[in-house]
């Protein structure tokens, strides 16, 4: 959060994190950052200038993408996360100065008891509660990762950055917020060039989804189950 407060129109994730030295601490992320050329230096002047960023790494850098390996002075929240024993569920994502996190619980207790503490120095905008049921838990993290790796396989960094943009400005919704001619003068490029990237992102993600659930069809059949079970009830 700290760095989309004072970095405009940059998205930034958080795609993993290695708590083992938090009671020292200290913990280690690896951060993503979106954004066009200017945004993504201005993140990593922010980086190298805040105070509680012990040490960072930049693993690869280009036009509209950096990605970080950062040590970082623990934050409260994560440690709320790994004293109440949550389960990231997904990768953390922060924009326009909010983070959104999905995290798992074993019991209801720990939930409460980690919405109490974060409570008494975050402010917490909006919140949803799930029962998840236990299949959907079952899902091998292995296969996760490498549908993700084919998935980043199919997209160019350029994709990418039109993907969040025609998402971020509303292109997906119904009906559309921002038509290809916004999009194109937005980045500076032809209609026919925002079209045919956005043909081949969107290709690539639907072809990736569709090898993902035709490997993992029995999973998928359960999960529709339990989902259907949990709904009934």
């Amino acid at each position: 959060m700290w760095l989309t407060e004072h970095v405009k129109d940059s998205t930034i994730l958080v795609v993993g994190a290695n708590v083992s030295e938090i009671d020292k601490g200290y913990e280690r992320i690896y951060v993503v950052a979106l954004g066009d050329g200017g945004a993504v230096e201005e993140v990593i002047r922010k980086v190298s200038n805040l105070s509680f960023v012990k040490s960072y790494e930049v693993i690869q850098r280009k036009r509209d993408i950096v990605k970080l390996s950062m040590v970082i002075t623990k934050t409260r929240t994560m440690e709320a996360s790994v004293t109440y024993d949550a389960t990231p569920l997904a990768t953390w994502v922060a924009i326009d100065g909010f983070e959104r996190w999905t995290l798992g619980f074993h019991t209801y207790r720990q939930l409460r008891d980690f919405v109490s503490r974060v409570s008494e120095y975050d402010y917490i905008e909006r919140s949803r509660v799930e029962e998840v049921p236990d299949i959907l838990l079952a899902i091998n993290y292995a296969s996760l990762l490498r549908f993700t790796k084919e998935t980043l396989k199919k997209l160019s960094d350029r994709q990418i950055r039109l993907l969040n943009t025609a998402i971020r400005q509303g292109y997906y919704e119904w009906p559309r917020l921002v038509n290809i001619g916004k999009l194109a003068k937005d980045l500076g490029v032809s209609r026919v060039a925002v079209a045919k990237l956005l043909r081949k992102a969107e290709k690539g993600v639907i072809f990736s989804t569709l090898d993902f659930l035709k490997e993992n069809k029995d999973l998928v059949k359960n999960v529709r189950k339990a989902l259907s079970r949990s709904l009934e009830t």
